[in-house]
C-alpha cells in the first residue's frame, strides 16, 4: 500500500475558551476561541515544518465539531479520516492564563465527550496503514476504558505494519490518579519505538529514580523501546537508547513566555521531523527544544512556525530538506 502520510495521530481535540490578556474567568466578559488537543496539535505542527500529515478522531457531527476538524485541516492536516457522529458532544476547556507567582489554571468540561466515546469500530486501521508514523498520547486511554483498549490495538497494529511508533505519557493529573496511569500505560509504551516522558511524571507513574539518567536507563530497559526520551524541564532532555545516552541542555532561553500550553507537543513534533530527515538524536532534541522555545512565545496550543524559522534558531545544523 502506497505511503501517503509522513505522520498520523489519533485523539481528542477539544474547544479551548480563554479570557482575553490575564483576565480571570469571574472577571471576564467575553472568551476567545481557540482548539487544543495533544496529538493535533503535533499534527499540525508537522505539518507546519512541511511534512504530510493527518489526524483522526472521533466527533460530534454539529457546528462545534466540524468547527474543531475545519481548523485543523486549515493548517494542512488531512481530517477527511475523522468521523463525525450526531447528537454527542465536543470537549472543552477553560484557561486562565497567569504569570508568576499566580498559576495558569485549567477546567476541563470533557466528561462524556464523542472522543472519549471512541471505539476501534471509530478508527479508520486503512489509513493508518499509509502512513510511515504514528504518534498518540497518554491523554487518550485516560478519557475512558474504550479509549484505552482503542489504544492499545491502534499501537498494535501500527508495530505490525511497519509503522514507526511513538507515545507521549503526558500525564493528566485531572484525568486520572498516576498510579492507575502507571499501571494502564506500562503495556502500551512496549508496544512503541519512541517513548517520551517528564522525568516528574517518570517518578509518579513508573517509580522511576531520582537521577534522571538512571530513571531514563531504568525505563528504556522496562519499556524495550528503541528511545527513550526524558525531559527535564530548563535542564534540557535525555535520549536514551540501548547504546548510547545522549544530554542535551536547553539553550534557547525564553525571557518573556507568553503560554506554555502546548509547548510539550512542539518538542515532540521538532524531535519527530529531526529523525524523520535522517539527524542524530543530539539534533534530534535540540529540534525538539527550538520548537518548545517558539512555541512559548505565542498564544494557543500551536506552534505554527516554519522549518525555515526553527532552522534559523537552531543555527542551519543539520539542515536537510523534507520530503
Amino acid at each position: 500500500m502506497p505511503t501517503q502520510y509522513d505522520f498520523i495521530t489519533l485523539g481528542e481535540t477539544m474547544v479551548r475558551l480563554s479570557p482575553p490578556g490575564f483576565e480571570r474567568i469571574a472577571q471576564t466578559q467575553s472568551f476567545d476561541f481557540q482548539i487544543g488537543g495533544a496529538e493535533s496539535n503535533v499534527a499540525i505542527n508537522l505539518a507546519q515544518l512541511g511534512f504530510r500529515t493527518a489526524w483522526l478522531s472521533r466527533m460530534p457531527d454539529n457546528a462545534l465539531g466540524h468547527k474543531v476538524a475545519s481548523v485543523i485541516a486549515a493548517h494542512g492536516v488531512d481530517t477527511s479520516g475523522v468521523r463525525f457522529v450526531p447528537g454527542e458532544r465536543v470537549g472543552v476547556y477553560f484557561i486562565e492564563l497567569a504569570v508568576p507567582p499566580r498559576p495558569n489554571r485549567v477546567i476541563y468540561d470533557r466528561a462524556g465527550s464523542a472522543a472519549s466515546r471512541m471505539t476501534s469500530a471509530d478508527v479508520d486501521f486503512e489509513r493508518i496503514a499509509q502512513a510511515r508514523w504514528l504518534h498518540m498520547t497518554g491523554i487518550t486511554p485516560a478519557l475512558s476504558p474504550s479509549c484505552q483498549a482503542m489504544t492499545a490495538e491502534v499501537l498494535r497494529f501500527a508495530r505490525e505494519r511497519g509503522l514507526t511508533v511513538s507515545f507521549d505519557v503526558n500525564y493528566r493529573a485531572l484525568l486520572w490518579p498516576a498510579q492507575q496511569a502507571g499501571q494502564a500505560l506500562a503495556p502500551l509504551l512496549g508496544l512503541c519505538h519512541y517513548v517520551f516522558v517528564a522525568h516528574r511524571d517518570a517518578q509518579a507513574l513508573f517509580g522511576a529514580p531520582e537521577d534522571p539518567n538512571q530513571a531514563a536507563d531504568a525505563l528504556r530497559l522496562r519499556f524495550g523501546c528503541d528511545a527513550l526520551v526524558m525531559t527535564l524541564g530548563e535542564a534540557g532532555a535525555i535520549a536514551q537508547t540501548a547504546s548510547e545516552r545522549v544530554t542535551v541542555p536547553q539553550t534557547f532561553r525564553v525571557p518573556q513566555i507568553v503560554d506554555r500550553i502546548g509547548a510539550g507537543d512542539a518538542f515532540d513534533a521538532g524531535f519527530m521531523a529531526a529523525r524523520c530527515w535522517g539527524l542524530s538524536l543530539e539534533a534530534a532534541i535540540t529540534y525538539g527544544h527550538a520548537m518548545s522555545a517558539l512555541k512559548l512565545t505565542i498564544p494557543g496550543d500551536l506552534a505554527l512556525f516554519s522549518k525555515a524559522e526553527v532552522d534559523q534558531l537552531v543555527g542551519g545544523m543539520g539542515a536537510a530538506s523534507v520530503r
